[in-house]
Formats: C-alpha cells, structure tokens, sequence
C-alpha cells in the first residue's frame, strides 16, 4: 500500500462529516439544514431553514442569524449581491455585518466586478477589526481579482504567500490558480519557496500534498519529515531506516556544513524520540541525548535535547547526572527552560537531602515572571524548611503563599499544610430570561458541532463589559456550563462560573451510589471535558468524564448493562464507577488515583514502586509522564475549590 493511499485511508475513517442520509434523520431543521449545505444539498437546506425561522418567529433577538444562514445556502444566485445588501439595511448593528462584507466581495469577485470588488476590500480593511482569518480570505480575493485583470505578478506574489505560508487555507482554489499561474504565465515557486511550503505542509498534517510535492533533491531536512510520515503512517521500518542513514551521514551533501550536520542531529533526535516510546532505560536515552549536546553543539534544537536528557535523569533518580545539564541550560541561558530548570535543580538537590542547596534554587523561582513559578517556588521552599526543621519559617511561607495565591495547586497545598479554612465563595446569581433565543439556537446547534461552533462564536460576538454577567446567568440555567466556563475567563466574572456543578443530580446520585466525593466528581468533569457532554478527544475519549469505549465495554460488563458514552447520566455512571474500583486499587490516595485515570493503573504502580517511600507532594512531581503530571495538579487544584467553596 502507498504512502498516499494509507493517508487518504485515514482521511476518510476519520472524517466527520456527516451522509446525506445522516443528515436526513436529524430532528431539528436547523441541524437539518447546515448537515444538507455540507452535502451540496443548497434546495434541501433552504427549506428545512424556512421552516425552522417559520418555527421561531417571535425570537427577534436570532433572526440576524438564521438570514445569514440562508445567505450562505444563495451565494450562487444571481442576486446575490442584492440579498446581501439588503440583509445590511435589515441589521445594521448584527455582528455578522463583517462576515456578510465579505460574502459580498466574493460575490463580485464570482461576477467578475473587480473594481468593485478592490473598492470594498478597502473599505472593509479601513471599517472593521480583522482577524487573521480575514486577512487571509481577503489576500485570496485580491490574488483572484488581480489574476483575472491579467496582473499576473501582483496576482503570483499574493497567492504565492498563501500557499507557502498557509497552505491550509483555501487549499483547492489557491493551488488551482499556482498551476494556472506556472503552466499558462511561466510563473514558478523557486527551490527556497518550495521548502519553506513543504516545510509548513508537514506542520499543518497536511501528509498527502506533501508527499504529493515532494522531492529528493531539495532538502535532507524534508527527506527526515517525509521518514516521519512514513513512521506515521505505519511504514515505520522503512521510515526508520531513512533515518538511521541520515543519522549515518548517508545523504548527498547539501553543500552546507551547517545544514548536513543540523540534519544528522535531527536524525539522532528523532530516532531517540521513537525510542523514547517502548524503552524503559530512561538514562541510557538520557545520555544519548548528551551526545548530540556535546557532538553537534549548534543544533537548533538543544535546548529541548537538553531539557528532555535531563527529565529522563531525574526521572530514573540519577539525579547528579540531571545536575549538570540543567547547570547547562542555565548557562546558555537556554530561552523557555531558566524556570524549569532552576525547578530541576532544586527539585534534584531536594530529593537528595541537600535542602539548603534546594532552597536556593527554589527561592530563585520565587522571582519568576510566571505565576506558575512562583507558586512552585515559594511551595517547595516551605517543605525544604520543614525538612530542615525551620518549621516556623516554613508556615509562614506556606501562609504567605496561600494568602497570594487563592486558587491554584501549590496554594492548595500550602492551605493543607497550616489547616486554613478558606471562606467559601457566596455568590448572588442575577437573574436572566434576555437571551431566549441565543440558548434556543444553542440547543438546536448540539446535533451538528461545525454548526455548534458557530454559534457559539455569534453569541460570543454579542458579549461585552456590560452584558457578560446577565448572560453568564442565562447560560448557567439552561445548563451551557461548558460555553459558561470559556466566556468567564474572558471578563472579571465571578469563579461560580469557572468552577460550576453541572449536572448535579446525576453527579449526586452516583456519588451515593458508589461513595465516591462528589467534589472529586465534579472536579474530573471540569478537567477532563469542561462539562461538554458531546466532547470526544483525539484519541477517541468520550463524554464528560472522557472514556475510551475498550475501558466502557469491560465496566458495562461488569455493569451488566450497555451504555452511550455521550449520554450523562450513562457516561457519569460508568466514570464514577470507575473512580470507585481505582480508590478501592489504591487505598483511596487521591493523587494516584487521578493519575491513575489519566496514565493508567498499572502505569501507577511502577511509579509508587520506582518512588517508594515519597510523600504525596514528591510522588506527583516525580510522575514521568507530562500530561499526567499536569493533568492531576489541575485536578487537585479544581478538587480543592469544589470541596472549600460548595
């Protein structure tokens, strides 16, 4: 099987969209008619979205909305323009009124009015605030217009800088006009613009164009993109194998040292990343990673190289090894790695014994420009005092941590550690029935997510300084929690929204149920899907408490019943279920229980072996996966807040 066949495989098992036939058993003539539109059904559409704004007349406050829907379904008719036009005398204060400017440049680029057509990308670029999205649709129009009034260069130079910078956007169209500009007009990408593209191919996933374009001659650092590819795409010997001879220095010199060693150590890295996967011997990749450091000391990516040998040190206890390169790093003054690695250094001289050495690198973080740090810092610096007997000194840092930092993990942790009683968050909800029609169109919208998305951008674009709570208030009650949480971070609003108990009497009776702290509950929620009942991962998690259909299958068996993991009440039951057996596994410590839901229970128990004898505190900083490690901090920092405010 090809590399491109395997990528197109992929493409279509994963693809989202939804069949027609699909589209046809959707109960609602919104979701109906967007699911229609995507199937080139533009007839079909039309009229499930007549009949949904028949439906839902009286909702004024929409109306805007459901018009700029059925514009997008005539944008081939021939009065367009005319439809645009007077959707803007209809709503001239919509939030949409930006958007329908620029269906209407299309529109006239699609009529061959380019006069017309610069004249309103000036005035669109003069009125309104644009986003990098809007930038790029208007550099394409003005690449097309340009092309069709035969500018050919001014044409080449705009479209040009789409498809080697933003090769993602408008893909089809933009390399339709490339070809035409190279094979009509002689008009040609050159070597450096051909890599720079592929380069930017590669970092948008965009596998198949790039193996479509590729070629041999242009650069060693694309045939190591196109090994990983294959590494990806289950080729992986044979990608492999390309990189083992680069490692080797087996490729054609590019005629630059530079490059041929930068391209040698990218091998050497990658190849150790592969490793990284199956092998235990954390401080035998550790010092492989040493030798790209002291072999190819220009490397680009050293810092990193680094930054990882000396994780892996730590992570197997070799502790005075990590030493000496986070001493490196800091040297170097290694840009992105000064905190981590003054946090290496005391974290290692901590776990030593040397606390006095610990607590001046800790107290180094405690000047940090991150929060994170500094939290971190000022943490770690009171259990070193402690070690040292300083217990005074160590709650008065606890003390002051906790006092500065309301919520976070380490100011968690500092408020156990002096038993402060934090007072709980009294909150006075305002009460809302202003935005019917804003959560009528959300509920419509749950069916069909890329109409989800837009719809909650629309209500976005409706909020402001002066409205945020009232609507805060009306998407808690109708029970939008996640849409709830994400616009609360955007005003100074109250942590009630941040921090919300959404489906509480499911949470509860499941709690009861299985004697699980519904605190915890919540907490899991919040972290694992943000109270999105439809959330699914990249790895193909589901629910609100994110589970894989393999673990599902064996806890419904268990269960003896069959659940649908995007149901809550199903989803809830199972999850908490879950919590139970892994408290009951592990003796119901907390933080191994959460890492054990993230990285797995076996996982956590070479960890608690590996670390044996090491407190709570030392065991979740030790945790060698990434995500995990953030993963239960954040967990334990949500926990903390539900429990001292609810």
């Amino acid at each position: 099987m090809s590399i491109n066949t395997i990528i197109l495989l992929f493409f279509v098992l994963t693809s989202s969209s939804f069949s027609y036939q699909r589209c046809t058993k959707l109960n609602n003539n919104l979701a109906k008619s967007e699911c229609l539109k995507s199937n080139n059904r533009s007839k079909e559409a039309l009229k499930n979205l007549n009949k949904f704004q028949k439906s839902l007349i009286n909702l004024e406050s929409i109306q805007d909305f459901i018009d700029f829907k059925k514009i997008q379904l005539l944008t081939k008719s021939s009065d367009i323009i005319i439809s645009l036009d007077k959707f803007k005398l209809k709503y001239p204060e919509s939030n949409l009124i930006k958007k329908i400017e620029l269906i209407k440049a299309e529109a006239l680029l699609n009529e061959n009015l380019n006069k017309s057509l610069m004249e309103t990308l000036g005035k669109i670029i003069k009125k309104y605030k644009l986003s990098a999205k809007d930038r790029l649709i208007i550099k394409y129009l003005k690449g097309s217009s340009l092309y069709r009034t035969q500018e050919y260069n001014k044409s080449f130079k705009a479209i040009k800088q789409l498809a080697i910078n933003n090769p993602q956007f408008k893909a089809k169209k933009v390399n339709e006009l490339l070809y035409k500009l190279k094979n009509n007009h002689s008009y040609f990408l050159s070597k450096d613009e051909r890599i720079t593209r592929l380069h930017n191919l590669y970092g948008k996933n965009m596998y198949s164009i790039f193996m479509k374009e590729y070629d041999d001659k242009l650069s060693v650092l694309l045939r190591i993109k196109k090994a990983l590819i294959m590494v990806k795409s289950k080729d992986s010997e044979k990608g492999l194998k390309i990189l083992k001879k680069i490692a080797a220095g087996g490729f054609t010199d590019s005629g630059s040292q530079s490059t041929n060693l930068e391209a040698i150590a990218e091998s050497k890295y990658r190849i150790i990343l592969l490793k990284l996967k199956s092998s235990d011997n954390n401080s035998l990749l550790a010092k492989e990673l040493q030798s790209i450091l002291s072999n190819y000391p220009n490397f680009s990516k050293n810092n990193a190289v680094g930054y990882l040998s000396a994780r892996l040190f730590t992570i197997d206890k070799e502790y005075e090894q990590g030493i000496k390169v986070y001493n490196w790093l800091i040297k170097t003054k290694s840009k992105g790695y000064i905190d981590k690695s003054f946090y290496g250094l005391g974290f290692s001289e901590y776990m030593l014994g040397n606390y006095k050495e610990a607590i001046g690198y800790f107290r180094s973080l405690k000047e940090s420009d991150e929060s994170y740090y500094r939290q971190l810092g000022s943490f770690w610096t009171g259990k070193s005092l402690l070690k040292l007997g300083d217990k005074t000194l160590a709650l008065k840092e606890y003390k002051d941590l906790a006092n500065k930092y309301k919520i976070g993990y380490y100011s968690y942790l500092a408020s156990t550690k002096i038993n402060i009683k934090t007072s709980k968050n009294i909150f006075k909800k305002i009460q809302s029935n202003n935005y019917i029609g804003d959560i009528t169109l959300l509920r419509y919208a749950n069916q069909y997510s890329p109409l989800r998305k837009e719809v909650e951008n629309y209500i976005r674009n409706k909020i402001n300084t002066s409205n945020y709570n009232s609507y805060l208030s009306a998407l808690d009650d109708a029970g939008e929690f996640n849409l709830s949480i994400k616009i609360s971070y955007n005003y100074n609003s109250d942590n009630y929204y941040k921090y919300p108990r959404g489906y509480k009497s499911i949470v509860n009776k499941y709690s009861k149920k299985y004697d699980v702290d519904s605190n915890l509950i919540f907490a899991l929620i919040r972290e694992e899907s943000l109270f999105n009942p439809l959330a699914k991962s990249w790895v193909g998690a589901k629910g609100l408490m994110q589970l894989m259909d393999k673990t599902a299958d064996s806890l419904d068996k268990e269960l003896n019943i069959k659940s649908n993991l995007l149901n809550p009440d199903d989803n809830i039951n199972l999850g908490t279920y879950y919590l139970m057996k892994l408290m009951n596994r592990f003796d119901n410590n907390i933080p191994s229980v959460l890492a054990a839901y993230n990285g797995g229970p076996n996982n956590v128990e070479l960890w608690r072996k590996r670390f044996a004898g090491v407190d709570d505190d030392e065991f979740v900083e030790n945790i060698p996966f990434k995500e995990t490690h953030g993963y239960v901090k954040r967990l334990l920092r949500s926990y903390h807040y539900y429990k001292n405010n609810y």
